[in-house]
């Protein structure tokens, strides 16, 4: 365990390190990164991350192929990166995006603010009954309240706001306030930042905040990271950059991996998986930007993926192909399915029913409506682990596509004390040593080399004590490849495997270390 930096408040922020250290140090292995809880309210991606630190170490003992794993490879785990926001959201009625430092103005703006007036423990939501509302009772379920039709008239309406008190009130104007805390750590990390007037929560500068700072420096120092994965809530989906890029700017290669790995957690986790640009933007006219998987493919060269656990809609057996058009705008009939589901799963007890309440500022009005914590952003209790399992599962399948290094050294006597070393050296995993086209051409991950140690008392006749050995391929070649189809395919180049030949003087053994940033380390002697 390592304290990898302080948040806003001063809270810890750990990370676990998991690797059999008797096979040798994680720095000298590819290593897999998981965090979570980027966002205050999502604390199922902190349960998601600790979950996985259970399985890999209760597994390690029972289960062969983890123990390959860890002996070869290591991981490091970042359960909670807003440990300020989810304490506030676990211990009080308040939701948040993500830190308790006030942005974007230092106090809170006069208008509504989200508050527990009736002291039950719950911010829910108030409707006030007005007959110029927007808002009508569901003739279906009296517990729903649906949109009024653009030319209805003649019934009873309402007005809906969240349970709170304004600030500033004059009695006539009811404006809703901007959050105290609206500051967004996903649009905080430096892959084309924009500012507060053009993405709203994006913080002062890049990296402006502790946690988001304390992330990036935590990946940079441990430069053997080859893939990452980051959990986030709520809608039951595998989402991959670019976030504001059309995929035919991504490297064929890259492009190719990201739907090969996006289709097989798709298999394992049932969650679609898809391109924030083409499939997950909340205004179709702009994109997002400074997002931390958009960051860590461009800028740190590796596929990260942002995993948003859990489903409502799922859970009650509603299909979603629009995440974002569904959420602000839920059809009446998937409302009804989930309120069904509520009642079944839960007892009811996700619905808080309309009650009378008398406002110190509004008079009259219903308190009532989704206790959201744990039905919309967070799955109830007792379906937390299946979440944590899906999760699971992907991040081991994406795991074991590390690159991995093998070789062999062989000695060959020759006339007048002559040695001739032959090394082979071969990538054994699917993806290659520089893990993305982007690293490779940004030389953000460097090529695997070879060194030579002679013994005291021998020379090199003939080669480099330090030879780069280039990039090696994967078995991910095979993806950007025009055809795979057997019966078309004719095979691809031996990139895969390097040999270097030396001629030295001198009897001893001889030792060559063969490293690789993202491929780990192999020491070999003749």
């Amino acid at each position: 365990m390592e304290e990898v930096g302080r948040s806003y408040e001063g809270r810890e922020i750990w990370l676990a390190e998991i690797t059999n250290t008797a096979t040798g140090p994680a720095d000298l292995k590819p290593a897999f990164w998981v965090d979570g809880n980027t966002h205050a309210g999502e604390v199922t991606g902190s349960m998601a991350a600790l979950y996985l630190i259970h399985r890999l170490l209760t597994g390690y003992s029972s289960d062969p192929g983890m123990r390959r794993l860890l002996d070869a490879q290591a991981f490091y785990v970042l359960p909670r990166l807003s440990p300020d926001g989810a304490e506030r959201y676990l211990k009080t009625p308040h939701t948040l995006r993500a830190t308790l430092r006030p942005w974007p103005e230092p106090e809170e703006e006069p208008g509504l603010h989200p508050e527990d007036v009736d002291g039950d423990g719950e911010i829910l939501h108030m409707r006030v009954e007005d007959e110029h509302g927007e808002w009508k009772v569901s003739e279906t379920d009296p517990r729903l309240m649906v949109r009024r039709r653009p030319d209805e008239t003649g019934g009873t309406y309402y007005r809906l706001y969240r349970e709170g008190t304004f600030r500033d009130y004059d009695g006539f104007e009811r404006r809703i306030a901007r959050p105290l805390h609206g500051l967004d750590m996903n649009r905080q990390y430096p892959y084309r930042w924009q500012g507060e007037h053009e993405q709203p929560g994006a913080g002062p500068y890049p990296l402006s905040e502790p946690e988001s700072r304390a992330h990036v420096e935590a990946l940079l120092r441990r430069r053997n990271v080859f893939g990452i994965h980051t959990y986030h809530t709520f809608c039951g989906a595998i989402l991959r950059p670019y976030s504001d890029r059309d995929d035919l700017e991504m490297p064929d290669h890259d492009l190719a991996v990201y739907r090969a790995l996006g289709d097989r957690g798709t298999e394992l986790t049932g969650y679609p998986n898809l391109s924030v640009y083409h499939g997950f933007r909340y205004d179709p006219r702009k994109t997002i930007s400074g997002a931390f998987d958009d960051w860590a493919y461009d800028a740190y060269g590796v596929f990260a993926f942002t995993i948003e656990l859990w489903s409502v809609a799922r859970a009650a057996g509603v299909k979603v192909e629009d995440f974002i058009g569904f959420f602000r705008d839920p059809p009446e009939e998937a409302l009804l399915r989930i309120l069904a589901w509520n009642d079944r799963e839960l007892d009811g007890e996700g619905f808080e029913r309309w009650r009378p309440f008398d406002h110190p500022q509004l008079g009259r009005v219903e308190i009532g409506g989704w206790r959201t914590k744990f039905t919309f952003q967070n799955p109830p209790p007792h379906l937390l682990e299946a979440e944590c399992e899906r999760a699971f599962r992907f991040a081991l399948a994406h795991a074991r596509t590390a690159p991995l290094l093998d070789g062999r050294l062989s000695a060959k006597t020759l006339p007048g004390g002559l040695r001739r070393l032959e090394l082979i050296v071969e990538n054994t995993g699917y993806l290659p040593t520089s893990v993305t086209r982007v690293a490779e051409e940004r030389k953000l991950a460097k090529p695997p080399e070879a060194r030579l140690e002679l013994p005291e008392g021998a020379e090199l006749v003939s080669g480099e004590r330090v030879v780069e050995l280039g990039h090696l391929a994967g078995r991910s070649a095979l993806e950007g490849s025009s055809w795979k189809s057997p019966a078309f395919f004719d095979g691809l180049p031996s990139a895969y495997a390097r040999r270097v030949v030396w001629v030295v003087r001198g009897e001893g053994p001889v030792e060559v270390e063969v490293k690789s940033e993202r491929a780990g380390t192999l020491r070999l002697r003749a």
